[in-house]
């Protein structure tokens, strides 16, 4: 069976991806900032022997090396990449947030990158080989051209550190290709979570469940794409 690494795994998206990897046996290693005070992550770890809690802070440098010292030669299948936020003040011209700003490239963009980093010869001491990171629509500069102007007018700090998440990855994808190592970018939609709130029309389980069809397919077919939880591209 595989082994999944998670960040952000305490809530959201996370925590679901945890559930279903789980229920279907995998091996996974749920990372978040302060996993002893998510319920649902201890509930599923004193259910499932093999779900195993780590602490990790993408933001912090020694957080990182620190679970990368702990894992050293252990090979990781998938790195999924769940972490992120959602800056809520500060979001129109005139009024912009530069420090929440900031703290979403962070977490959103370099985060990855740092992890990544750190956890890269785990992943390719792997059968799987797979990086994959949860993006958004959002991120689409083709979605912000053909927006209404209410629309394109918000949420710089999270849109613009998705968008540049989606470069980066692009560029990681095609630099692991000749390891054999595979990238992809995830889009799940319009989610009930904290983050897209109670009218979203996708439960966690539908949006997660779309996901993992997507992540089952052969890695060397979707790696360098943006894929919607249906399996279908996403505009860039």
């Amino acid at each position: 069976m595989f082994t999944i690494l998670i960040t952000g795994a305490n809530r959201g998206l996370g925590v679901e991806f945890v559930r279903q990897h789980a229920a279907d046996g995998w091996e996974v290693l749920a990372t978040s900032r302060q996993p002893e005070k998510s319920d649902a992550l201890k509930q599923l770890a004193s259910q499932h022997p093999k779900v195993v809690l780590h602490r990790l802070d993408v933001t912090d440098a020694e957080s990182v090396k620190g679970l990368a010292d702990k894992l050293k030669g252990k090979p990781i299948d998938v790195l999924l990449h769940s972490a992120g936020i959602y800056p809520r003040e500060g979001q129109h011209i005139g009024e912009i947030d530069y420090d929440g700003w900031h703290k979403a490239m962070e977490t959103n963009l370099f985060g990855v990158l740092r992890v990544t980093e750190a956890l890269l010869e785990n992943v390719a001491a792997s059968p799987r080989k797979q990086i994959a990171a949860i993006s958004t629509s959002l991120s689409s500069l083709r979605g912000v051209q053909g927006g209404s102007v209410a629309q394109a007018g918000t949420s710089y700090q999270y849109r613009s550190s998705k968008t540049a998440l989606n470069m980066a990855l692009s560029i990681l994808a095609k630099g692991l290709e000749p390891r054999g190592i595979r990238v992809g970018l995830l889009d799940p939609g319009w989610v009930k979570t904290d983050m897209g709130g109670a009218h979203a029309p996708l439960s966690p389980r539908e949006s997660i469940a779309g996901m993992r069809r997507v992540l089952a397919g052969n890695p060397m077919e979707i790696s360098g794409k943006f894929l919607g939880h249906d399996g279908m591209p996403r505009p860039w």
